[in-house]
């Protein structure tokens, strides 16, 4: 049996309303029944649901013998988000052959495309990644604001910068800009994609002389997440974030000490040693000397 207090109880604990929660993958009825009646929608909704709430479907059902989590399409799915991430792409192909999209929401349906333009732009083939990129945003079409639409967006900016098509990588970022929503990262599974894509979009307006805007998606990226900074991304952020104090006219020193010993500490743990030849050479350009973080 489902147990739509659980489902209510952990929404409220991420502060989402019902429409908040349903946006993208069901009605706001949908969210009603299941947290008022413990009426349980379609698996795949069920799944994009506990998924956006950092649950598993463990977690509100009372019994799931009848519901192995490992033959869900969502576990292959999550699995694939974890191989891209941790750059494992030879363990992908089985896993992407043998999801059937039939009968998936357009959101699902987009997630999967969106892994396969990942896919395809690790193997350099990107007219195979502007395809996939492509199709996400058709599937999507309707939906003002949504996730896959936004790291699709920033995937085609990505692949444009390395064709050094400057017009186009202004289109794409700016459009990804307006998709962005800060509850990307209250989910899991779109935590590590949406840092990704801050970064991406900082290094980008850092690197365009566009401080204030860059400082924007720095800061974001920088908002620890459960009361801790990922260690991934967090090394590029903090240096982008020095760049950024170095060019402003009212340079706070203490400001750009503590991001600069910020960046070569999580620098230093990644094993980043191209970030940290880069702050050396900015530290010896600037005539810096000596370093304090903040107390």
């Amino acid at each position: 049996m489902l147990i739509g207090s659980k489902f209510k109880e952990q929404r409220i604990k991420l502060k989402l309303s019902q429409a908040e929660l349903s946006a993208g993958i069901c009605t706001q009825a949908v969210i009603s029944k299941i947290e008022n009646q413990n009426i349980s929608p379609s698996v795949d909704i069920l799944s994009q649901l506990v998924v956006k709430l950092n649950l598993t479907l463990n977690d509100v059902f009372s019994e799931f013998t009848n519901l192995p989590s490992n033959n869900l399409v969502n576990d292959k799915i999550l699995e694939i988000d974890q191989l891209i991430q941790n750059q494992q792409f030879e363990n992908i192909p089985s896993l992407i052959d043998s999801i059937n999209p039939k009968n998936l929401s357009n959101a699902t349906q987009a997630h999967i495309h969106y892994q396969l333009g990942r896919i395809a732009a690790n193997q350099s083939d990107f007219d195979e990644s502007i395809f996939q990129y492509n199709y996400v945003l058709q599937l999507l079409d309707n939906r003002k604001k949504s996730f896959w639409k936004f790291v699709a967006l920033i995937g085609l900016g990505k692949i444009y910068q390395a064709k050094a098509a400057s017009d186009k990588v202004d289109y794409y970022f700016g459009l990804a800009s307006q998709n962005f929503e800060s509850q990307h990262f209250q989910s899991d599974s779109t935590y590590w994609y949406s840092l990704e894509s801050l970064t991406l979009l900082a290094t980008f307006y850092t690197q365009s002389n566009d401080w204030q805007t860059a400082r924007k998606w720095i800061d974001l990226g920088l908002v620890p997440r459960n009361g801790a900074l990922s260690a991934q991304f967090t090394d590029r952020l903090y240096y982008l974030s020095a760049l950024n104090t170095l060019n402003d006219n009212l340079t706070d020193r203490s400001t750009l000490s503590h991001d600069l010993t910020m960046a070569i500490a999580f620098a230093d743990y990644n094993h980043n040693q191209a970030l940290l030849d880069e702050i050396n050479q900015l530290m010896q350009q600037n005539n810096i000397r000596e370093l304090k973080i903040k107390p």
